[in-house]
């Protein structure tokens, strides 16, 4: 009987731990460029909960051929690491554990995307027992922003094979440094909103959007969220190290929006500044 109720109780710790963490995203923590076998393996022996790594078109350092999907952020072309092994590597580690560390693999063009499919639909089948986010800039955003994004509809339309993935879709962003204020504007949104549409989107979405310009933009990110709640949306709140953030703005807009549909990703100094409730402080 004794270790009978010890399981139960076990079984209840894990219960509760999981449920804290559905009620407060916000606690969700990241690794990012995990984009070599070094990182990857202090990553896999951290606490962190998601690992965020980048993937493009080249070469693993030393072989030859045609361009794989490599662990890399532009403009690296090669890595130690190839999407292949950083998977396997992952669930591997994964095996047996009863919180599992989920991975976003960023893609930063539409060839890498496509180049990964047969990969990425062998890690998305009901006996995977780790999350994958699939993310791309795939919509030109503020401030003016030059950078090319991945192309929308094939991304979108590729993403949707992979139903039990999350689609982690945002839009590119020229902000930081001497560019300090902007926000996402009703058009912003609006392509979004069509593009969810036009190409049947029927999964989990989440929205990543830079901190200092989403604190600006609380009423048409709430319209964008309260559009595509049937996808289960969210919104993942991202911040580089000196961006120009309004922190009671931004604050104001995450307790709004709630914690259970706020991600937060952004610097240990920003995120201290926000004074947010803890996992333990989240009302039922």
């Amino acid at each position: 009987m004794r270790w009978i109720l010890l399981i139960a109780v076990a079984a209840f710790a894990v219960r509760s731990e999981e449920d804290i963490l559905m009620k407060n995203l916000t606690t969700v923590t990241w690794a990012h460029a995990v984009n070599n076998k070094t990182y990857l393996q202090a990553a896999l022996a951290s606490n962190v909960s998601m690992l965020e790594a980048d993937i493009v078109l080249g070469h693993v350092s030393g072989s030859e051929g045609p361009p794989i999907p490599i662990m890399a952020h532009p403009p690296a072309t090669s890595s130690d690491l190839s999407l292949a092994e950083f998977l396997s590597t992952v669930q591997e580690a994964n095996r047996g554990k009863s919180k599992p560390k989920g991975v976003k693999l960023d893609f930063k063009s539409i060839e890498a995307f496509e180049k990964s499919q047969e990969l990425i639909g062998q890690y998305t089948k009901p006996e995977v027992n780790f999350p994958i986010w699939l993310n791309a800039d795939i919509l030109p955003g503020p401030v003016e922003a030059t950078t090319k994004p991945v192309d929308a509809e094939r991304f979108l339309k590729l993403g949707a094979t992979h139903p039990r993935t999350v689609l982690s879709i945002g839009w590119t962003t020229r902000f930081g440094g001497n560019i300090t204020e902007g926000e996402y504007s009703r058009e912003h949104i609006g392509t979004m909103l069509r593009m969810i549409h036009e190409n049947h989107v029927n999964q989990t979405v989440t929205f990543p959007v830079r901190a200092g310009l989403a604190s600006n933009s609380q009423p048409v990110l709430l319209d964008l969220l309260r559009e595509t709640s049937s996808l289960n949306s969210s919104m993942t709140v991202w911040s580089s190290e000196g961006d120009a953030v309004e922190t009671d703005r931004l604050r104001a807009l995450i307790l709004t929006v709630g914690l259970e549909r706020t991600y937060l990703d952004v610097p240990e100094e920003l995120s201290t500044r926000l004074h947010l409730p803890p996992a333990d402080k989240v009302k039922n």
